[in-house]
């Protein structure tokens, strides 16, 4: 098979805070493509919002993740409490008070992930979803940039030619193991004494017995 490599940018549309399932959307836009086998890469291109894996059954789960973040990084933009238990707000806080909390979120999770995709479709655990976790407070259109490498998937065409080149190859071989057997049981007939059933007073010898055992294995 060729490799080949293939790159695009999904755009998803969030909701606000929260998770965004990824796997539909990726799914559709690997069977669109002709690559049966090989590695996803993806990139989220933004700074306030990342990818994960997580559960994909159980919704509370995701509930008790977004809890957690909110206590470790809380929204109302004041960072962590000094020595004094003061705390003061964000420098950067242009867009709001989600604006600074969002990029430590993203900080602490991850922007990048790369997945084994096997039969056009991505190799995840019974439990495992794809998600792209929002931290800002109001919806946004995303982009996910994808980049797919791996080994061409078949066309009828070079399916055929393999299948041809597989046969011609079994019959090769067929008419190559007639050919040898052909040999060995000239050779066994080249060493035959005629006479040594008759020397030996008409009894069998363990040569006559493995010669005839040959002649059955090396008759085509």
């Amino acid at each position: 098979m060729a490799l080949t490599q293939t790159l695009t940018q999904l755009e998803i549309q969030t909701q606000g805070k929260g998770f965004t399932r990824l796997n539909e959307p990726i799914e559709t836009w690997l069977r669109s493509k002709d690559i049966e086998q090989g590695v996803l890469h993806l990139t989220c291109l933004h700074t306030s919002c990342s990818i994960t894996i997580n559960e994909n059954a159980d919704p509370r789960v995701l509930n008790d993740l977004a809890a957690w973040m909110e206590a470790v990084v809380p929204q109302d933009g004041k960072g962590p409490a000094n020595a004094q238990g003061q705390r003061r707000r964000y420098q950067h806080d242009d867009e709001g008070d989600d604006d600074m909390p969002a990029h430590i979120r993203t900080a602490l999770t991850s922007q990048t992930m790369t997945l084994s995709v096997q039969n056009a479709r991505l190799l995840l655990g019974t439990w495992q979803a794809v998600y792209l976790w929002e931290h800002r407070q109001l919806g946004s259109t995303r982009r996910i940039a994808c980049h797919l490498i791996g080994d061409k998937r078949a066309t009828s065409t070079q399916a055929s030619q393999t299948t041809a080149t597989t046969t011609q190859t079994a019959s090769n071989q067929t008419l190559l193991n007639l050919r040898n057997a052909t040999r060995l049981n000239q050779q066994i007939q080249d060493r035959i004494h005629p006479e040594a059933w008759a020397e030996e007073g008409g009894n069998p010898t363990d040569v006559d017995l493995l010669i005839d055992r040959l002649h059955d294995i090396s008759d085509p």
